[in-house]
């Protein structure tokens, strides 16, 4: 691969030059590759940025690492609520593999289970297929893509990998929970709380069940999934603290359900908290580096959600001959619905997992429920919270729960 100095890589770009060789794709560095814009992990939140950067700014050019072959599975219950099918769209990719889809969800607290309508229905799928379908939507946009390259350390504007150096002008960390971007670039490793998942061979049923009544500060949940052309479903635990302890959740949850199931896999997800690290110098966090929805545990939208923004952001400062601004980045995260709906989630969480028992009474009520069902999907609309709102006083007094 022929190593551009810096003058040619700036006279390449603004010559509207390629993003990068045809042949650099199948292939790996050799030397010292060069690249505009580096995205560390190819999953929602890294393709999402991606193809938002090409979009935006076709001239500079986007390499995509990953450390694994795709497709590759990942453990996730997989749903794409109403507003994570938006985000998608913003990004500019296609959801085109197949899909179950659940139109209502059903919330189950202190015995009591409501059943209400999602105002957006969700789509549910399979990691495997759908990571995989968004990379060669990647790979089509003009972005190169490296699977098989683990990023090592980052030094200054440059990245170790497994495969050699890499030097960039901007980074988007977007390698996950357990990636090394953010040990790389001195950042904490936030709160990383267990979940389990078990996949269930038949589908009793259709809604996205969320079970409250775990026994710890969290849910258990029961989605629908396809498996080829059968409708199957997945079953774990999502715990919102530390330390939570849910495999004994789990178990009682199956001995309830009379389900008779394999031994669940094992993972970690990393908690969004406001106010805490988006990125540090050129990086920008995105994805479940970042953190997942901390009432909910939805981690596919808020990928898609900061991929896009990081690698529009990202561009458009270095087509300025600037650096990515971390200000410019959280205001704009912040500034936006899904970022507004994800700071509401995170106060939600902490009352809602709390030490007092009370509001969790609040979320037995169908109202509640109700409301909970149209933030998950992302409904945007004026009267549903605004009904909340006027319902609240109500609602509190018959849970005997204190004012927020």
């Amino acid at each position: 691969m022929r190593v551009r100095t810096g003058k040619q890589r700036g006279e390449a770009s603004r010559a509207g030059g390629p993003p990068a060789t045809s042949e650099q794709a199948p292939g790996r560095p050799r030397a010292l590759a060069l690249t505009d814009l580096l995205i560390v992990g190819a999953g929602p939140a890294g393709c999402a940025a991606a193809v938002a950067a090409r979009r935006a700014v076709p001239s500079l050019r986007v390499m995509v690492i990953d450390a694994a072959r795709f497709p590759r599975d990942k453990l996730c219950a997989g749903a794409i609520s109403g507003g994570g099918l938006r985000e998608l769209a913003a990004a500019g990719l296609l959801l085109r593999v197949p899909h179950a889809v659940a139109t209502h969800a059903v919330v189950k607290c202190e015995g009591k289970a409501s059943r209400v309508p999602l105002p957006y229905p969700s789509a549910v799928v399979r990691r495997l297929e759908f990571d995989a379908d968004l990379l060669s939507q990647v790979r089509a946009s003009g972005a190169v893509v490296l699977e098989g390259v683990a990023l090592h350390g980052l030094a200054g504007s440059v990245a170790q990998t497994s495969s050699g150096a890499i030097r960039y002008r901007a980074l988007i960390a977007a390698d996950g929970v357990g990636g090394a971007s953010r040990r790389s670039l001195g950042l904490p490793a936030g709160v990383r709380v267990p979940v389990r998942e078990v996949h269930l061979e038949s589908a009793r049923q259709q809604d996205l069940f969320f079970d409250l009544d775990a026994g710890m500060p969290g849910y258990v949940w029961r989605f629908p999934c396809l498996k080829g052309a059968c409708l199957s479903e997945t079953s774990g635990v999502f715990a919102a603290v530390r330390g939570a302890k849910v495999g004994p959740a789990l178990e009682r949850f199956f001995q309830r359900e009379d389900l008779a199931v394999a031994a669940p896999e094992r993972g970690a997800i990393r908690l969004f908290e406001p106010g805490g690290a988006v990125g540090k110098g050129t990086a920008l966090l995105a994805g479940e580096a970042l953190g997942v929805d901390p009432l909910a545990g939805e981690g596919i939208r808020y990928a898609l959600w900061s991929g896009r923004i990081a690698g529009r952001r990202s561009v458009r400062a270095l087509e300025r001959g600037r650096a990515p601004s971390l200000l410019g980045y959280r205001t704009a995260l912040r500034a936006s619905h899904s970022g507004v709906v994800l700071e509401l989630a995170a106060r939600l969480a902490k009352r809602l997992y709390g030490p007092n028992a009370r509001y969790r009474q609040l979320a037995a009520d169908r109202r509640v429920a109700e409301f909970l069902a149209a933030l998950i999907s992302g409904d945007g609309k004026a009267g549903v919270w605004l009904r909340l709102a006027v319902q609240l006083p109500s609602i509190w007094a018959a849970a005997g729960a204190p004012t927020v």
